[in-house]
């Protein structure tokens, strides 16, 4: 195993400025915060309801864990995993590893980024993959880092362009990244965000886009890695997320604009962040 880093000083000025970020539940910020973390035997992270925004993760050395529905998924060096908003976080050193050193970013991207995004699927809300050049895609990772924490008026604007580029260098080592999604998935995707207030029917999607409703099943995960009706209830639980935080809407309101059921909808914010919507309204007010 590759001997564990001491922790870097961009590190050390990162954690006292902001004392673990992770631990404070994600106070709000500027759209990008990065660090270096080294750490040992029984470190973990969980939080059921994810975040409103990206996780990227690199191993350089030792052995994570990163939970999914399919089991834990080992993060060993070179290793990529890019978590999407949503998405529970279940991490840490892997029980058996001696430590485990790590990048990491989170990141609010601008929507022509999104293609960037569309990396190899490893579990509901998780994608993965080992780059082939990985001092390369290393060094610009460590550039966001440090100019995540630099000083100056356009810090923000020097950390966001060092991460797209960190991105286009991900994306230039995908395996086939000249790939496009089928137009006939992007179709119906795109009549799924523009109507999330509707049934949304397997069969009305299917036919809309004239596939059998198993071949538009089938060809719907082959592209985007969930089923029609997991990827619809993703949409419209962020959806709801995103109207209680920017929106004055009843919770009755907010459950017709996302075609949810009022009680569903309250049991899945329970289970999703431990909460009922309410409470999840109020304490993002008072943040």
């Amino acid at each position: 195993m590759k001997p564990l880093l001491p922790q870097s000083k961009t590190c050390t000025i990162l954690l006292s400025m902001i004392k673990d970020r992770i631990a404070f539940d994600l106070p709000v910020y500027d759209g990008l915060l990065a660090g270096h973390y080294v750490r040992g035997q029984g470190y973990g992270r969980k939080r059921m309801g994810g975040t409103d925004d990206w996780l990227l993760i690199m191993t350089l050395a030792g052995e994570g864990r990163i939970a999914a529905e399919v089991g834990d998924l080992r993060a060993k060096a070179p290793g990529l995993f890019l978590l999407a908003p949503g998405t529970t976080h279940d991490y840490g050193t892997a029980r058996k590893a001696d430590g485990w050193e790590i990048l990491w970013v989170h990141f609010k991207p601008p929507a022509e980024w999104l293609e960037l995004l569309r990396w190899p699927f490893a579990a509901a809300g998780i994608h993965a993959f080992e780059p082939s050049l990985s001092a390369e895609i290393e060094s610009a990772f460590r550039e966001v880092c440090q100019l995540s924490v630099s000083t100056g008026p356009r810090r923000s604007q020097f950390a966001m362009n060092a991460l797209e580029r960190l991105l286009l260098l991900c994306e230039s080592q995908l395996p086939h990244p000249e790939r496009q999604l089928d137009d006939r998935i992007h179709s119906a995707i795109e009549h799924i965000h523009g109507h999330l207030r509707l049934p949304l029917a397997l069969d009305d999607l299917s036919e809309r886009v004239h596939l059998s409703t198993s071949r538009f099943a089938h060809l719907f995960r082959k592209e985007t890695g969930l089923a029609p009706r997991q990827y619809i209830l993703i949409q419209r639980f962020q959806r709801a997320r995103t109207l209680l935080e920017h929106t004055s809407l009843s919770i009755g309101e907010i459950s017709i604009e996302v075609g949810m059921d009022p009680f569903y909808m309250t049991k899945r914010f329970k289970a999703e962040v431990g909460k009922s919507p309410r409470q999840y309204r109020q304490e993002r007010m008072k943040g």
